[in-house]
């Protein structure tokens, strides 16, 4: 913290926070208001004096102004514990209330287990912020600078990160201390959160000496380990020295209290007199909640004395013993055990208690009783129950021992509620309440282009119209369901199936969405897959994993705004999907997908795929339900573990490629770094960035790891140092970690958390202790060339490391001694190792495409390697159970592999690898044949785009086909010519030779009796295409090299571009030029062809113009006309329509231009969609398609004949949209408000694919659609469904004002 300073600016100790940033405060941190203190009543005055002035002497305390507010404050933080049912919670009110009157309070949270707000510990940090910022302004001003500096900022899961970075950054402190109150944490969410939470306020109140916490709960032993380790003070309730004078005061009030409601005489004595006072107290065993039950019970007689004196009978015992004794007691006097509907109004009312309290009503509803039955049985057990007004009247237990009790084994079988049954029955009952009540628009919504967030008293929509149980089913069904794992009853199936596939299940998804609970959706989906084997049959399970894939698929529009689900996700779910055949009639006015929709939910193997750059990284998460990614492409990706399926969109804010990626052990945070030098921390269910961002290194960050206790973070750097970071602070511990001489390749942490180690480019692995920083012993040395990755067995006894001198070596931990032998097998260097998490296994990934898996014990390969990459495998990991291994490439796909079978469950990608050089129609056009850099020529049926049989091995630089269709001839680097058969693959006999130099073009005679190729070496040579033997001598007349040649229509001449900007005719008969070069261009002649009737000849050439000329009179030099223009970058390749109306070209500059012959007009806009350049084009022989070919390895295909309608106004207007909405529409024969065909313009769609008009949103793009959408290419090849041809047609889309149209009644 600054130097300290006093806030007296205004003169006064405490100001609060203005309006305007209460309302951001209250919006963003979504504080739990009745988990606040709010003038409570605390402990009956006159007990637990001393020990509440004890604590609250302690917590105002003035600091002392005397010392350094460097010195960690180890005094501000105090742990008050107890058993159950001793009072701890009136104490806390006590204290708050005491704190409240001296403006001390700076907030508390009380937690309840019964309560869902308040049993969440990501709620508690939130909430406490929220009061301390109401309470402090300058607390308040930061914390609302915060949020609005980071709109993604998500205060649940990054509040503690909030909290202290706001603490510290005051510039100023309170005149006087501020206290904030937990109470009942050992009630709140899974003990894993507790430490967290813990460390948080520790590291707070060290920083921050004007600021003190009280903590309250039950002695449970992970909040026991954390204030023991931490040499937190504590008080034990239990051990307050007044506590039997305490409980004997409270048990007389509480006794008189019943005498004067009951008008019980006190004379001639007291009805209550010593001895049985004596007994109360010694039966309640210092536990207030003994005195307070026995008061709501005795209040149920009119003569209390008898029943008294029967609970006061016999020798006191435990004082949990005592307790349900009384328990007990209430019920029996007050519930018949033979009553059915007792027992069924039991296990309701006790069975949704530890989700949300319902009332008599709602219990009511769900069991079928009346009313007035579940009224009359609340009332008789109040001494034990109680309604909770400010939950809707929901019957809650007065203390949650109670609860306890009735499910425990204390409690006799006539009265216990048995869980699993209540479980049974509360499934049916919410799964009938979703069939019964759901419906289409349940709030009444009357507008679709307003997000959730912007809707008019949304909250208040929901409690009017969807009534409580109907909330209840909605958010717990399947908690109940999935409770245990004994199979399902018929019934219960029947509901389910009927339930999952149906319109219903759209309809929960929109409560959902209203109710801000989406993620729910995720959960429940989960749940019932996870316990498929043993409860479900596969008809469920099929339909429950289609059922995750929409709700992960559109999460986006589903949780935006709930009539989207209609609007924006249902149109894009496949047409063969148990969902959609089952709501499409009821839904006929949505936009449709008349081309590109899918029919199928997309095989496991296309799902891994979405990164456009190679995958660096990938990681599984703790729960093994998710697995992230991260690639050069700059994102990160999460993905479903089960289905492949995204999870959300990609998490975007590196500026450069990312290089690694990890889970927190919790599984609540990733962690990233990059080549920025940054490392980030987002949250791993929301994908929001967390905190700050992380920088100190100096050049790349190579590697990250998180500390099995989630405090810290490592990272290691091309910088040669090692950093440990505060995941709280975001601030490094401790200086840079030095040795290594040259890059840091990978880090991690020992499972003890005990210690680091690093690799690196220096050939030597290092340890030193998390602690310190320092080194432990020498360096591990034995590989040759740099270390990529290393891993720790999960015993911590071992370390593997993966090497670029191809092997993998073990080494033990205490000694730093190599283990054996290195592991040798793979061909290439090793990129990534790991541990299987039984530490049997080690895997590797490799420079030689492959995975191998090893036995860690004899250091032998098991099986064969695993091949599918067709790059370098960058990584590798192991699922949680051990049971699937997932890679990621620099092919840009991750790969799911199944130990048990060795093979891969995503099927090979078919695909060149490397940049496309070109591409050739077969005349028939039935087929295409491309070249590629990665040496391989593939044939595709250009129908289909499917490959037809396996890549050809053979490096290529340009292809031509035979016109009988059934060869085609390559050149290549290697300064030969290789006919090849076009039917099965194989060579067509020995490859042509005689150039010295790269061959650059080559071309078929029409009459197919000839080939022609063009050469570096400054040459054309003309070869005979049946004997394969050189015909006459070589064309020379260059100066530099032959670029392009191409043969007449007749085959009578032959054209040629040069290096050097000349364009010659060929006699093809005699191999003399005709007449002069054709001059005109100033760059080199990258494509030349002739026009279909020889009469014209085209050329591109690198100063980025087509020129055209008179192919009969070219040989006086002039060209036609002016030259076209249009790309800025040269033109890479030039091709004429077949009919000569239209010429094709393709440029460096990315694009592919349709120009008209005569005129050299542009026919249309550029087609864009290539990210790299285009480095040829071809037509189709029917003139209807022009494939393309790029160096970013892919292929596209265009529809040549559809051309745009350039009347984009009176478009719109036929369909109601803005004009700037559309960039294509096609209208079919029917007239001209059919619309049929509908491209998007890509500049009317935001980065999250939502189509904005001025009202609102008006639809929502899927990320696998939004290419083919606003792309005119109708095909990739291989086919690439995040490339698909995307067509809407929107002449009966329903939305706006009208969105409620869409919807049509058939039952």
């Amino acid at each position: 913290m600054p130097e300290e300073e006093h806030d007296g600016a205004s003169g006064t100790t405490l100001r609060v926070a203005s309006n305007i940033d209460k309302d951001i405060l209250s919006k963003r941190l979504n504080p739990i208001d009745n988990a606040s203190y709010r003038g409570d009543q605390g402990c009956m005055e006159g007990t637990r004096t001393r020990f509440i002035n004890d604590i609250v002497s302690w917590a105002i305390d003035q600091p002392s102004m005397d010392v350094s507010p460097q010195n960690p404050n180890v005094d501000g933080m105090l742990w008050i514990y107890g058993m159950p049912g001793i009072g701890k919670s009136t104490v806390a009110r006590s204290i708050c209330r005491r704190l409240d009157e001296s403006k001390q309070l700076g907030g508390s949270f009380f937690c309840r287990r019964d309560d869902p707000a308040r049993s969440e510990t990501k709620s508690v940090l939130p909430t406490l912020i929220y009061g301390l910022a109401g309470l402090y302004e300058p607390y308040g001003n930061r914390v609302a600078q915060a949020l609005r500096d980071n709109q993604q900022l998500v205060p649940e899961s990054a509040s503690g990160e909030l909290f202290l970075s706001s603490l510290q950054s005051l510039e100023a402190h309170p005149l006087q201390r501020l206290v904030l109150v937990i109470d009942a944490l050992d009630e709140c969410s899974e003990p894993a959160t507790h430490r967290q939470l813990l460390g948080h306020l520790l590291k707070a109140c060290q920083r921050n000496k004007w600021l003190k916490f009280i903590v309250i709960s039950r002695p449970v032993h992970d909040i026991r380990s954390f204030f023991n380790e931490h040499g937190v003070v504590d008080r034990d309730l239990g051990q307050d020295d007044n506590s039997r004078t305490d409980i004997r005061y409270f048990a007389m009030a509480r006794m008189k209290m019943v005498a004067d409601e009951l008008h019980v005489s006190q004379y001639p004595e007291p009805w209550v007199d010593e001895r049985r006072l004596n007994h109360i107290v010694n039966r309640s065993g210092g536990l207030f909640i003994f005195v307070e039950t026995l008061c709501q019970y005795l209040r149920k007689y009119r003569n209390p004395k008898p029943p008294l004196n029967r609970l006061l009978e016999g020798p006191s015992e435990e004082a949990s013993i005592e307790l349900h004794k009384l328990y007990l007691a209430a019920i029996e006097s007050r519930v018949d055990s033979e009553a059915a509907e007792s027992r069924l109004i039991a296990r309701a009312t006790i069975g949704v208690a530890p989700y949300r309290p319902l009332c008599d009503k709602a219990i009511a509803a769900f069991t079928g009783v009346d009313v007035g039955l579940v009224s009359s049985w609340v009332d008789d057990l109040g001494s034990l129950l109680y309604r909770d007004h400010t939950m809707q009247g929901g019957i809650r237990v007065r203390h949650i021992s109670i609860f306890e009790y009735f499910t425990g084994s204390v409690c006799p079988l006539d009265f216990r509620v048995d869980l699993k049954q209540a479980d049974v029955e509360l499934s049916m009952y919410t799964l009938q309440t979703m069939m019964t009540e759901l419906r289409f628009n349940i709030c009444g919504l009357e507008t679709s282009y307003l997000p959730n967030s912007d809707m008019d008293n949304l909250p208040e929509r929901v409690q009017k119209h969807i009534s409580n149980i109907l909330q209840y089913s909605c958010l717990h069904w399947f908690s109940h369901l999935c409770a245990n794992l004994d199979p399902e009853s018929k019934e219960v199936c029947e509901s389910l199936d009927s339930f999952l596939r149906g319109e219903r299940f759209l309809y929960w998804l929109e409560v959902l969405s209203v109710m801000g609970k989406v993620p729910t959706a995720i959960v429940a989906l989960r749940k019932i897959i996870a316990c498929s084997r043993q409860k479900f049959d596969d008809n469920i399970v099929n339909v429950a994993k289609e059922a995750l894939r929409f709700v992960l698929a559109f999460f986006a529009p589903i949780s935006t705004s709930a009539p989207h689900i209609y609007l924006s996700a249902l149109p894009f779910t496949p047409s063969e999907s148990t969902l959609w055949k089952a709501t499409c009639k009821s839904f006929p006015k949505l936009t449709r997908v008349c081309e590109g929709q899918t029919t199928k939910w997309p095989r496991f193997a296309n799902l891994w795929m979405g990164h456009t750059g190679e995958v660096t990284c990938i990681a599984y998460s703790p729960d093994g339900l998710n697995v992230v990614s991260c690639s050069e492409d700059r994102t990160i990706r999460i993905w479903d573990a089960t289905t492949g399926a995204q999870v959300g969109g990609p998490l975007k804010g590196h500026a450069l490629y990312v290089t690694s990626v990890a889970y927190s052990p919790d599984g609540r945070k990733i962690v990233s770094c990059s080549g920025d030098r940054t490392i980030r921390i987002w949250d791993a269910a929301s994908g929001a960035p967390v905190g700050t961002l992380l920088g100190g290194h100096s050049s790349v960050v190579t590697s990250v790891a998180y500390s099995p206790d989630c405090h810290n973070i490592v990272t290691g750097s091309e910088d040669c140092t090692i950093r440990i970071w505060d995941v709280t602070t975001g601030k490094p511990v401790g200086e840079p970690l030095t040795g290594h001489t040259s890059y840091v390749t990978s880090v991690a942490y020992s499972p003890d958390g005990h210690n680091i180690v690093s690799s690196s480019y220096d050939q030597t692995i290092r340890i030193w202790v998390a602690a310190t920083g320092a080194p432990v012993g020498e360096p591990l040395k034995g590989h040759v060339q740099l270390i990529g990755s290393i891993a720790y067995s999960p015993d911590g006894q071992n370390i593997v490391s993966g090497s670029a001198d191809k092997t993998i070596r073990i080494w033990d931990t205490a000694t730093g001694a190599q283990v054996g032998e290195p592991l040798t097998g793979h061909t290439n260097g090793v990129r990534s190792v790991a541990y299987s998490p039984d530490g049997q296994y080690i895997i590797s990934g490799s420079k030689d495409n492959t995975i191998i898996i090893w036995d860690a014990v004899t250091r032998m390969s098991v099986g064969e390697p695993l091949k599918g990459h067709t790059s370098i495998v960058n990584v590798v990991a192991y699922s949680p159970d051990g049971r699937n291994i997932v890679s990621g490439s620099l092919d840009r796909t991750i790969r799911i592999w199944d130990t048990t079978t060795e093979e891969p469950v995503t099927e090979p990608l078919v695909g060149h690898t490397g940049a496309i050089t070109s591409v050739a129609y077969s005349p028939d056009g039935h087929n295409i044949v491309t070249g590629s850099n990665d040496n391989t020529i593939r044939i595709w049926d250009a129908t289909t785009g499917l490959p037809i049989n396996g890549p050809l091995k053979s490096d290529s630089n340009c292809l031509a086909y035979s016109p009988d269709s059934r060869h085609f001839v390559a050149g290549s680097s290697n300064h030969t010519v290789q006919i090849w058969d076009a039917v099965t693959g194989e060579r067509a006999g020995e490859p042509l030779r005689g150039h010295t130099g790269s061959i650059t073009s080559v071309a078929y005679s029409p009459n197919g009796r000839n080939i022609v190729s063009g050469s570096e070496d400054t040459t054309i040579r003309i070869w005979d295409a049946v004997t394969r033997e050189l015909v006459g001598e070589p064309l020379k007349g260059y100066k530099g090299s032959v670029l392009s040649v191409k043969y007449s229509p007749d085959s009578q001449r032959i054209v040629s571009g040069s290096l050097y900007g000349t364009i010659h005719i060929w006699d093809a008969a005699t191999r003399s030029p005709i007449g002069e070069p054709l001059t005109g261009h100033t760059g080199g002649i990258n494509s030349v062809a002739y026009s279909p009737d020889g009469r014209n000849i085209i050329s591109g050439a690198w100063d980025n113009t087509i020129r055209i000329w008179d192919a009969v009179t070219g040989v006086s030099g002039a060209p036609i006309g002016e030259p076209i223009i249009g790309h800025y970058i040269g033109v890479r390749s030039v091709a004429y329509s077949p009919d000569g109306r239209n010429i094709v070209s393709g440029s460096w500059d990315r694009t592919i231009r349709i120009w008209d012959a005569v005129t050299g007009v542009p026919v249309t806009e550029p087609l864009k969609g290539h990210t790299l350049t285009v480095n040829d084009v071809a037509y189709s022989p029917d003139g209807r398609n022009i494939v393309s070919v790029s160096s970013d390895n892919t292929i596209r295909v265009w529809d040549a004949e559809r051309l745009t309608n350039n009347d984009k106004i009176s478009s719109s207007a036929v369909l109601g949209l803005p004009s700037r909405f559309l960039d294509n529409v096609m209208f079919n024969s029917s007239g001209s408000n059919a619309i049929s065909n509908i491209a998007l313009d890509s500049k009317c769609m935001d980065s999250q694919g939502w189509i904005r008009c001025d009202n609102g949103i008006l639809l929502w793009i899927p990320e696998d659609c939004r290419h083919g959408v606003t792309s005119h290419a109708i095909m990739t090849i291989p086919p690439d469904p995040q490339r698909r041809c995307v067509r809407l047609d929107l002449s009966n889309f329903k939305y706006g004002e009208s969105w409620n149209d869409l919807y049509c009644d058939t039952s």
